[in-house]
């Protein structure tokens, strides 16, 4: 008997379509914002560029870890760690792009 409450998590061997349809989904889209941050950073080539993109490149990452866990290809144990490493990750570039963006910002407007 499944009781009445259980995370997306649990369903991922259930036959249900739930889980895989949303890491498809999620699949398309990193992907996609991942291509359009590089071509952002391709036309660019600053550093706060470079850390958005790899932050989408983590966030890709996730949902690669996803699937691998969906098909029992990774344990998942290592599943949650990879993914919230994969957090701390993310965090650490946006918050580093903002901070560097910013600081960058602020020595201009000083120069002028």
């Amino acid at each position: 008997m499944v009781s009445a409450f259980h995370p997306l998590h649990s369903l991922a061997g259930s036959g249900e379509l739930m889980l895989p349809t949303v890491l498809a989904l999620s699949a398309v889209g990193s992907v996609f914002v991942l291509a359009l941050a590089l071509v952002a950073f391709r036309q660019r080539r600053t550093l706060p560029y470079l850390l958005v993109a790899l932050a989408f490149g983590a966030l890709a990452g996730q949902t690669l870890m996803g699937g691998l866990t969906t098909v029992n290809y990774v344990a998942g144990g290592t599943h949650h760690l990879v993914e919230h490493i994969l957090d701390v990750v993310i965090i650490v570039l946006l918050v580093g792009a903002v901070y560097y963006a910013r600081s960058v910002e602020t020595k201009q407007s000083n120069q002028r």
